[in-house]
């Protein structure tokens, strides 16, 4: 890249989040390039995130067609993003995940002679393309051609990998909150929660029926706990009704904005994340930073690639009874947790906002 030209560079992505605002930002800040970042729609309707304006770098919607599926599946196609991209001439432009619009955002950087990269969150175990050969044409239409990659996990490296990108192409582009704790932090023994669930309220994601049934079996078995449950959806009624039969004393914040974040995670010990499917699991993240101990399973790459492979929380297959006991035996067990805190410090400056950027700026430096 020629830096006195101050081309930009380009983001495509599907809809803002708070910690891509925060490492857009950051970003804008570190690179000698303006930033300019086009987002599909303005908002993902299962999100409830209050955005503030954008600061420091470009940001439009773009005009076009968008289908929201789920909680988690969105398709958009919003063909102004080549014309977009023709007036603008970026110095490069950087595709989040996989849809029509990032596949004709790559079309239009080739015949631009622009380069691209493409980053993902996505996981094997979780990629469309594996069961669709829509999606899977798709990827093959994006990734094989992009410079460089932007992986949070090695999931996404596999991932990105498996459709024709060298792993060595791919750089570590970590996910992190968007928000700071605020200190001091609480002593845990003096955290007015015993256990926090925090997302959306539903099943085939995170896990939120399960996580009724542990805290009904920790009360079956005569601890019935103080719980907090920050977030909303759709089995919100009936976690309502079945803890308040069982006799558990549970706060329901609903969905919580950015700034009461801070203060929800410091209320509790204890993290349980039940999840079902999650790419990474953002939530680890902000309950290791808050102090709080971790129980998950496995079907997350926070709970892979930082809670086991850094030992600083505990990571279970979903089986009721053992949740259960493991609930238990890590509130009762300070020490163990107090170990899993120490662990959780020396990860998370691996998991950081200023890794993420590095990355970022690796990448388009090896453009030059």
């Amino acid at each position: 890249m020629h830096a006195p030209e101050r081309r930009p560079v380009v983001v495509v992505t599907g809809a803002l989040a708070p910690y891509t605002q925060v490492l857009y930002r950051a970003l804008a800040a570190a690179l000698d390039h303006p930033l300019t970042v086009l987002a599909c729609t303005a908002r993902e309707p299962a999100r409830q995130w209050a955005l503030a304006a954008a600061d420091g770098y470009a940001f439009s919607v773009l005009p076009g067609l968008r289908w929201h599926r789920d909680a988690v599946r969105n398709l958009y196609v919003n063909p102004s993003v080549v014309p977009r991209l023709a007036v603008l001439r970026p110095a490069a432009v950087i595709l989040n995940d996989f849809s029509p619009t990032v596949a004709m955002a790559a079309l239009a950087a080739r015949a631009l002679r622009t380069p691209y990269a493409i980053r993902t969150d996505g996981v094997p175990e979780t990629d469309a393309g594996a069961r669709s050969p829509a999606h899977r044409a798709l990827r093959r239409a994006i990734i094989p051609g992009a410079a460089f990659g932007l992986a949070p996990s090695e999931g996404s490296r596999t991932l990105l990998a498996s459709y024709g990108l060298a792993p060595g192409r791919v750089l570590r582009a970590p996910l992190f909150s968007a928000w700071e704790p605020r200190p001091p932090l609480p002593e845990p023994e003096a955290r007015p929660y015993d256990v926090l669930f925090c997302g959306i309220l539903n099943e085939e994601v995170k896990g939120a029926r399960f996580f009724t049934d542990v805290m009904r079996a920790c009360a079956g078995s005569g601890r019935p706990l103080r719980v907090r449950v920050a977030g909303d959806g759709p089995l919100r009624a009936e976690m309502e009704a079945r803890l308040g039969e069982a006799g558990i004393p549970t706060r329901f914040d609903g969905y919580l904005a950015q700034d009461a974040l801070a203060d929800a995670y410091a209320s509790a010990r204890l993290l349980l994340f039940p999840s079902r499917g999650d790419v990474w699991g953002i939530v680890v993240n902000e309950a290791l930073q808050s102090g709080a101990a971790v129980l998950a399973s496995p079907h997350s790459g926070a709970a892979r690639e930082l809670l086991e492979a850094r030992g600083c929380g505990e990571v279970r297959p979903l089986d009721v009874a053992d949740w259960a006991r493991a609930t238990l035996a890590l509130l009762d067990d300070p020490g163990r947790r107090a170990a899993l805190r120490v662990a959780a410090e020396r990860a998370l400056p691996d998991f950081s906002l200023a890794c993420a950027v590095s990355a970022y700026r690796a990448g388009l430096a090896a453009l030059r």
